[in-house]
């Protein structure tokens, strides 16, 4: 099914038929449509054309003179800006009287029908909640009253659509299109384990370690027969689905070079290797240059094989450049398949987000973030190793998902704490299923989503998806290198042994990992917040063109020349640089230098270049057992000397600083949120003995102290109520619940709301807003609500506006079925918690 001119299919001369010039057309203006007739006609009659949808809905009926003069095509309009729902009929009725050319009586009564899409608008502004498991069209009805408004379809080559889902007008993004592909070592087969391949391959490894076969990846991420065989697949099912414009098409799910983000050595194949020889020649220039750096002596590029894990580990030398210019060949080699993949979906539809579920750690398996976030346009990664803040630092305007298994307080604090964090959406795992029951009635766990579920998509998710994150004037150096170097450093004295690891020894035992981590803990316990500034971007002189004062570097034992060149520069414009090990032992390939490149910095203890001890490792562990009290105050006094200072100052109700609590804030124009949640360690089981395995302290409610940098009127978010004028207030934080304010220098305007008084069945009511003076905010969201005479909310006329300034107009487009009577419009301003309502009468 591809649709340049949808017709009906013509089975004979007589037969009629509705043209409309796609299959599927967007939301706006007026289309034109044919209704044709069987043979060419001369004479009058009337064309009957009625248009329905998917919610029952008449939207037009039109009656329309018609005269033919040896004709048989008809044009008519068709406003296409008054469809709401996805799934539309056009049905047309044609009574006509005439003669033929021979003067015989030519008399007819005709039919036709057509169905159409009517595509939702592009962009990702609002918060989604999508259903993973199919459901009955009886049970997606449930679902939407728990505030889940799409799921997902996974038929990759497009020989279906989700009839159940268009039937409730529910978005669903397209599954797992190449996932055998880019994930053949860990998915889904049935009768076996996931990653029985990599099982595979490390078994033969073991029988024959001289072997390079092991090591060859099957499909090879650089074999050009399968990059074609994928993008045309992909091709193929975007020309198909992109008439329902999903909220994404996902490549591959839990995808990687090998098992998830295991460490493997491959992909030995012919086809990898010849593209790497590509890639180094074009970093090396010259065959000179690279067996310089590796220590090699090839004498022709057709020689070029990196060395493996066993063989850097023999080097004495510390010369790891082979072997880590060969994992940096593989994160490259990932990230450009997932880019063939995107641009294949482009080539059809522009506007369409592609992404990968279950995305990984940062580390092994392709997971360079730096590399990733340039590759797709969504993503819904694991909250593993600060994979979520390292995407929001990279790639800020990216949709980001999560994925929700459990249920309890626990597991509503977690959703609010991704959104706060920067999410777009949520995934839900529903294998029981304890969702929906058969009949659409709520089951145990829809019941207990339902209250947040809605609140969040009733506008505060809109409200915060649309306010611009703030971070501090702190920099963390993200180093693809310096992990790889840390790694060999790791494992090179246990040899052998490193391949019994797996995905998840990757990341229970990686001090790395852990460290990274601790500083992040440690930041945001400061009431602060962080960006990641990847290796590339130091290159490229990010530390002063982003205005940071303070340059984190956690075991950066890999620094290029111009990494060092712009670290020294930085300091040399009076920023601070904390850091803990020996940075710069290594240069970016991983080859150990004569000299750290960094060590005249830091011997001379200035104040301005500060090395840390094995404490900041542990903060993680410390803060679980209220034991991290001197290196909390410690880093206070680092970065308060350094300049860097919250803006809004959170601390216990003495007015002491407090542990735990993360401090969100956001900039919208004129006006600041503030979101405060408990921050306890979302992988406490993983961290080693009993007595870190604990998030009890941080399970109980706490009494806080806000100061503001100015007197400002504040506003409760959530309880939609204004607290007044202050400059520091106290507020209790709940360990499982968010708190969220809105904080404005002047008073936030009166919101006025107008709607026409009387509006005929069929007819289009304009509900605008408006602020009744000048409002400092950028973007206000108002959630609308449309009541019909027996009181119920209409949700398909309901909804969230993104009110620039706080002005907006939203377009409800009346069926000419509606009921008539008393009609109520309720609008809910989320910034300043203002509830206003009106009402209009249809006839």
């Amino acid at each position: 099914m591809r649709f340049l001119l949808f017709t009906l299919t013509v089975t004979c001369l007589s037969a009629a038929e509705i043209s409309l010039p796609s299959k599927a057309i967007e939301r706006s203006g007026v289309v034109y449509g044919v209704y044709r007739t069987g043979r060419l006609a001369s004479g009058t009659g009337v064309l009957s054309m009625e248009w329905t949808d998917s919610f029952g809905r008449t939207i037009a009926s039109e009656k329309i003179p018609i005269a033919l003069d040896d004709e048989n095509e008809i044009r008519f309009p068709l406003p296409a800006y008054r469809a709401i729902a996805m799934k539309n009929h056009l049905q047309a009725h044609f009574s006509f009287q005439g003669k033929n050319k021979k003067g015989e009586t030519d008399n007819r009564e005709e039919d036709a029908a057509t169905d159409f899409i009517a595509r939702p608008p592009a962009g990702w502004r609002d918060y989604a909640i999508l259903m993973w498991q199919n459901h009955t069209t009886r049970e997606y009805a449930g679902l939407k009253r728990a505030g889940i408004n799409g799921g997902q379809f996974g038929d990759r080559r497009g020989n279906g659509i989700p009839e159940f889902m268009l039937d409730n007008n529910l978005r669903w993004y397209v599954e797992n299109v190449a996932t055998d592909f880019y994930s053949e070592y860990h998915r889904y087969f049935g009768d076996r384990p996931n990653h029985w391949r990599y099982l595979e391959a490390k078994e033969a490894h073991k029988k024959d370690p001289s072997s390079l076969e092991p090591f060859k990846r099957h499909p090879s991420l650089s074999d050009p027969v399968w990059l074609t065989k994928v993008h045309d697949r992909l091709v193929e099912s975007t020309h198909f689905y992109s008439a329902y414009r999903p909220y994404f098409y996902n490549l591959g799910d839990e995808s990687g070079i090998a098992d998830l983000a295991a460490f493997w050595d491959f992909d030995f194949s012919d086809q990898s290797l010849e593209a790497m020889r590509g890639w180094l020649k074009q970093r090396y220039g010259t065959l000179a240059a690279l067996n310089n750096q590796w220590g090699k002596q090839f004498t022709d590029w057709n020689q070029v094989i990196p060395e493996t894990t066993d063989e850097a580990m023999q080097r004495t030398d510390e010369n790891y450049s082979s072997w880590s210019d060969f994992k940096e060949w593989m994160d490259i080699a990932y990230a450009s398949a997932l880019k063939m993949g995107t641009d294949a979906v482009h080539s059809v539809d522009p506007t369409a987000f592609v992404a990968i579920e279950g995305g990984q750690m940062p580390g092994w398996g392709g997971y360079d973030y730096a590399r990733i976030v340039k590759s797709i346009t969504a993503i819904e990664p694991y909250d593993i190793g600060n994979n979520h803040e390292l995407i929001r630092s990279f790639a800020p305007s990216m949709p980001v998902l999560t994925t929700s298994f459990q249920s309890g307080p626990q597991e509503k604090h977690r959703v609010w704490h991704e959104l706060l964090n920067g999410n777009r959406g949520l995934i839900i795992w529903d294998e029981k299923p304890v969702f929906v029951n058969p009949d659409g009635s709520l089951g145990p766990r829809g019941h207990e989503v339902a209250p947040y579920y809605n609140e969040i998509r009733d506008g505060i998710g809109a409200q915060i998806i649309n306010s611009r994150p703030l971070s501090d004037a702190i920099a963390i150096h993200y180093s693809q290198p310096s992990m790889r170097a840390e790694w060999m450093r790791a494992q090179r004295p246990k040899g052998p042994k490193w391949v019994e690891r797996n995905s998840s020894t990757e990341r229970k035992d990686s001090e790395f990992l852990r460290l990274r981590e601790s500083y992040c803990k440690l930041i945001e316990d400061e009431g602060l917040q962080y960006k990641f500034v990847s290796y590339d971007q130091v290159e490229n002189g990010d530390l002063i063109a982003g205005g940071y004062k303070v340059l984190i570097l956690p075991r950066s034992s890999a620094l290029s020349a111009r990494e060092v060149e712009n670290i020294r520069d930085f300091v040399a414009r009076g920023g601070t640089v904390i850091a803990d090990g020996e940075p710069g032992v290594f240069d970016e390939h991983v080859r150990k230098l004569a000299k750290p490149s960094l060590a005249d910095l830091f011997a001379g203890g200035s104040a301005r270049t500060i090395l840390l001890d094995q404490t900041a490792l542990d903060y993680h562990q410390l803060r679980l057992m209220n034991k991290e009290a001197a290196i909390h105050e410690r880093f206070q006094k680092l970065l308060s000397a350094a300049g860097v200072h919250p803006l809004i100052r959170v601390t216990d109700a003495a007015g002491k600083p407090v542990t735990g609590v993360r401090v969100h804030t956001y900039q919208n124009g004129g006006a600041l949120l503030l979101g405060l949640d408990s921050n306890p360690d979302m992988r406490v089981d993983e961290l080693g003995p009993p007595e870190f395995r604990s998030n009890e302290r941080f399970s109980k409610p706490v009494s806080l102290k806000i100061a503001l940098p100015f007197e400002a009127n504040i506003y409760d978010v959530r309880e939609s109520v204004a607290l007044g004028r202050k400059r520091e207030f106290t507020v209790t934080l709940q360990p499982y619940e968010p708190l969220v304010f809105s904080i404005s220098a002047v008073e936030l305007p009166r919101l006025a709301l107008s709607v026409a008084p009387r509006v005929a069945r069929g007819g289009d009511l304009r509900i605008g807003v408006a602020p009744q003076t000048t409002s400092p905010a950028a973007t206000h969201a108002v959630h609308i609500d449309v009541v019909n005479p027996a009181g119920q909310v209409v949700d398909y006329y309901s909804g969230n506006l993104l009110a620039a300034a706080g002005r907006g107009a939203k377009l409800v487009p009346l069926a000419m079925n509606d009921t008539t009577g008393k009609w109520q419009v309720r609008a809910h301003d989320l910034l300043s918690g203002q509830r206003v309502e009106a009402s209009f009468e249809v006839y």
